[in-house]
């Protein structure tokens, strides 16, 4: 008797009919927020002399794609007298009120205003802060700040996107005060900070 074989054969794949005649693919990206400061150099208006009437700016570039604040902060609070030697360290006098046993001045004060441009603002003008109010939040500075995200707010949405601004320092000439100053190099040193807005 013939022995009948048999073998399973493969049968074709049935086409299945698409569900729907639309397909959606979404994407997403994101930009980081960034907010940086550059210097782009000093402008000394009046030589720079501090026994005359002086005015220096100092540019900067911002570059912050969200809303930022901006601070300012100071040292010392006043052009400070620096000693001769070859680090140069801010001299530390006895008398409280910053005099040599002489009776000379050691510390200078000045004014120090700030301004800058925003995406939506314009100019944004933070207005003028004495020196010494520069070196603690208990001032009257409305821009002090010592930390990232610390300052002067310009708006709740405003951004800076590669924009230009000034802090410009200046001071009163040696006539206008009632001590004069000792001899010798005055220092102080200024931080801004830039930070987005928490």
């Amino acid at each position: 008797m013939p022995a009948l074989l048999c073998c399973a054969m493969p049968g074709a794949a049935a086409a299945k009919a698409p569900d729907t005649d639309t397909l959606k693919i979404r994407l997403e990206a994101s930009i980081a927020e960034r907010c940086g400061i550059a210097a782009l150099g000093a402008n000394d208006k009046d030589g720079g002399r501090i026994d005359r009437p002086s005015t220096i700016s100092f540019n900067f570039r911002l570059d912050c794609n969200t809303p930022f604040r901006i601070g300012v902060s100071a040292d010392q609070g006043a052009m400070a007298l620096v000693e001769a030697s070859g680090d140069r360290q801010i001299r530390r006098v006895a008398n409280a009120e910053g005099l040599t046993t002489e009776g000379f001045a050691t510390r200078k004060p000045y004014v120090a205003s700030l301004q800058f441009a925003t995406d939506q603002d314009g100019m944004v003008d933070a207005g003028d802060c004495d020196s010494n109010d520069l070196t603690s939040r208990k001032g009257d500075c409305q821009f002090f700040g010592n930390r990232a995200g610390s300052g002067f707010a310009p708006g709740r949405k405003s951004t800076a996107i590669g924009r230009e601004g000034s802090l410009t320092v200046r001071w009163r000439g040696e006539e206008e005060q009632s001590v004069r100053l000792a001899a010798g190099d005055y220092q102080e040193t200024l931080t801004i900070v830039v930070g987005a807005r928490t």
